[in-house]
Formats: structure tokens, C-alpha cells, sequence
């Protein structure tokens, strides 16, 4: 295919791969906001005032998986950015660039490593929305058809 015909499937891709890593992540960024919240529907324990503290480990577990499926979903455009698929021309400024090059050196295996030690839910929190946020600007960026 020439690059013309190519570009449309090309900017397709990259949308779906950013919105679907956007989505765990977000998903992710919901299972950590469970953690640590009361329910009365779990049971009653007078000394924390009513309110029984649901065990966090499915949490963490949850949102465990959905960064490690947002990393997943990364992985095509990435790649694609290193071998030269996907360069400036998809976008409408320099500075998706840069923000890919900060996905891609983002080390996904230490936000995986702190949810797997149930440790680091609040800094995970705020690194999860760092990237939802750059994220959030490459979809604006990405050049119209």
C-alpha cells in the first residue's frame, strides 16, 4: 500500500491503541479508588464506627491487570513509533513525539510491581493519571484525515 492509502488505517490504529490504553487505565485508576472504602453491606464492625473495610486485594489485583493491559495495548503503536511507521506526519505538532517518547519510557513493571505489593496506591493513582493525561493530548493531536 502507499503511504496515502495507508495513512487513514495508520491513524485509526493509533486512536484505538491510545483510547483502549486510556480505558485500563481509567479502569485501573476506579479499582484503586475502591481500595480502603467502607461498606455497610459487608458487615458491621463497631469499631470502625459501622463501616467494614473490604479486603483490598481484589483491587489491587484488578487494577494489576488493567495496567498490564494498557501496557499491552501500547505495545503496537510503540513499536510502530521505533521502526518509523509512525512518525511526526501523524500528528499535528512535535510534541506528540515527545509525549511517545515519554510512553515509551515509562517502566510499566514498577507500577505492576507496587500493585502486586498492595504498597504505593496513592503515587500509582497519580502516575495513572499522568499518563491518562498525556494520553489525552495525543488523541488531540493526532492529524486529521
Amino acid at each position: 500500500m502507499t503511504e496515502n492509502e495507508d495513512r487513514p488505517r495508520i491513524l485509526r490504529a493509533i486512536r484505538k491503541c491510545l483510547g483502549e490504553a486510556d480505558k485500563c487505565f481509567n479502569d485501573a485508576q476506579d479499582s484503586l479508588d475502591e481500595v480502603f472504602k467502607g461498606s455497610m453491606g459487608v458487615g458491621m464492625t463497631p469499631l470502625i464506627g459501622g463501616y467494614a473495610i473490604k479486603d483490598p486485594k481484589n483491587q489491587f489485583r484488578q487494577a494489576l491487570i488493567k495496567v498490564d493491559s494498557a501496557d499491552k495495548a501500547l505495545l503496537p503503536l510503540l513499536k510502530r513509533v521505533k521502526d518509523g511507521r509512525v512518525n511526526e506526519s501523524h500528528f499535528k505538532s512535535q510534541r506528540a513525539m515527545i509525549l511517545l517518547g515519554d510512553l515509551m519510557g515509562m517502566d510499566y513493571n514498577i507500577l505492576i510491581q507496587k500493585l502486586n505489593e498492595q504498597r504505593g496506591r496513592e503515587s500509582t493513582w497519580y502516575r495513572l493519571k499522568e499518563l491518562r493525561e498525556k494520553i489525552a493530548e495525543l488523541l488531540e493531536l493526532i492529524a486529521d484525515e
